[in-house]
């Protein structure tokens, strides 16, 4: 009897330790598969719907004194959907490495009154533009922020190529008066116009100025923000540089002032052609779900 009571003691104890272990071994495994954060995976991403506010400007390069310079100001708004991926590079520090893509639509209207040298009338114009950004940037990822239990910051730095696939102008001409005048015009801003609507779109004149006006397919920039991630929510404000203009131009020798055989004039060089376009300063805000 004394025999096996030891026995039936000694396998309860063994049962005991080998169920703790087995404890052990199962939370170890769920710890290493199951993020508490998604921020705890070596790869996660998110979709996101977003607003941007873009800072454009047209101006008319000053030939001298005497010569006012023309600007037409604009601010765009644009509403943006998109996908971004982060993929962990440096385990030890935290450090991601992100890539996305936004899909934007942006509307903006001109500031200034630009008056009509040839009529008592000015114009308002109106952009519209569908863009595709490509963001590429690093961040670093600080985990209970503040804090706040789930709650992770990660600042960013990095590069933004925007594709600006469609812009077009409007031109909307008014009389002195500040009344409509039933005259509208619209060209493109991504090749040169070819309608009659606009006094340079003539034959003659593009055949020496092919690159009018014509705005750039890419534009690289650079961008810097704060995402923030809670659960798998995620928020982020973001701004972004343009390294280079829209579109710019300078008259060709060949735009002296002269008669073009269908009656019109050229300008002279220094005037009205010699224009840069800029979309310099873009904001933007996002909000998302990450899976």
């Amino acid at each position: 009897m004394p025999a096996a009571l030891l026995m039936s003691l000694s396998l309860n104890a063994f049962a005991q330790d080998e169920d703790e272990l087995l404890d052990e071994v199962v939370d170890d495994e769920t710890t290493e598969v199951v993020a508490s954060t998604p921020t705890d995976k070596k790869f996660f991403q998110r979709v996101q719907l977003g607003y941007t506010g873009t800072i454009a400007k047209y101006e008319n390069k000053k030939p001298d004194e005497n010569t006012a310079v023309l600007s037409e100001k604009y601010f765009l708004s644009g509403i943006t959907f998109g996908w971004a991926g982060d993929l962990r590079i440096d385990k030890d520090n935290s450090l991601f490495l992100e890539v996305g893509a936004n899909l934007g639509v942006h509307v903006g209207t001109s500031k200034d009154k630009n008056w009509n040298v040839h009529h008592d009338a000015y114009y308002r114009y109106k952009v519209k533009a569908f863009t595709v950004a490509i963001p590429v940037s690093i961040n670093k990822q600080f985990k209970d922020a503040f804090g706040v239990e789930d709650l992770t910051l990660a600042p960013f730095a990095g590069l933004n190529f925007r594709f600006n696939v469609m812009a077009k102008r409007t031109a909307t001409e008014y009389d002195e008066n500040g009344s409509k005048t039933g005259k509208t015009y619209t060209a493109s801003l991504m090749k040169t116009d070819k309608g009659p609507d606009f006094g340079e779109s003539t034959r003659y004149m593009r055949t020496f100025d092919k690159k009018l006006h014509v705005g750039k397919l890419l534009q690289p920039g650079v961008q810097f923000g704060v995402n923030a991630y809670y659960k798998r929510y995620f928020c982020g404000i973001s701004y972004m540089y343009d390294l280079m203009p829209f579109a710019k131009h300078v008259s060709s020798p060949e735009l002296t002032s002269k008669t073009t055989p269908e009656g019109g004039n050229l300008p002279n060089i220094g005037t009205n052609c010699d224009v840069k376009a800029t979309t310099s300063h873009n904001f933007a805000i996002n909000f998302g779900y990450v899976f």
